[in-house]
């Protein structure tokens, strides 16, 4: 989970320097705040719950395969089945954070100065 938050708290960071320019011309042209995040970090938010979905099927199948390949000769391994309500719980605190990290970012493109990136 520490690898995964820090991944995410790096890659918005990285897409939200890279664009201030095209979020300070954005602002210049009238463009709100709400439209300037919903196109600099709107397209990601699907592509993060396909990742999501793509990552526990993996998960699941890497562990289907350990239990039943890799250990089945050793005793004392339990038979693994999906655990769907636990998997419901995992997806609600996904969406929650990253839906906190988006908002917490759009502020901080709020925050960006048009004078300072004028002046760069």
């Amino acid at each position: 989970l520490v690898l995964a938050f820090t991944t995410l708290f790096l890659a918005i960071n990285t897409v939200i320097n890279g664009n201030t320019k095209t979020i300070a011309m954005m602002r210049v042209f009238g463009y709100s705040q709400k439209e300037c995040c919903r196109a600099i970090l709107g397209g990601y938010r699907p592509l993060s719950y396909i990742g999501f979905i793509i990552g526990t099927v993996y998960q699941y199948g890497l562990l289907r395969l350990m239990v039943d390949i890799v250990f089945k000769d050793v005793e004392g391994v339990p038979t693994y089945k999906f655990d769907f309500p636990t998997m419901l719980i995992s997806l609600a605190c996904f969406i929650t954070i990253y839906e906190i990290m988006m908002y917490i970012y759009s502020e901080k493109i709020k925050k960006i100065s048009i004078k300072e990136i004028m002046i760069e």
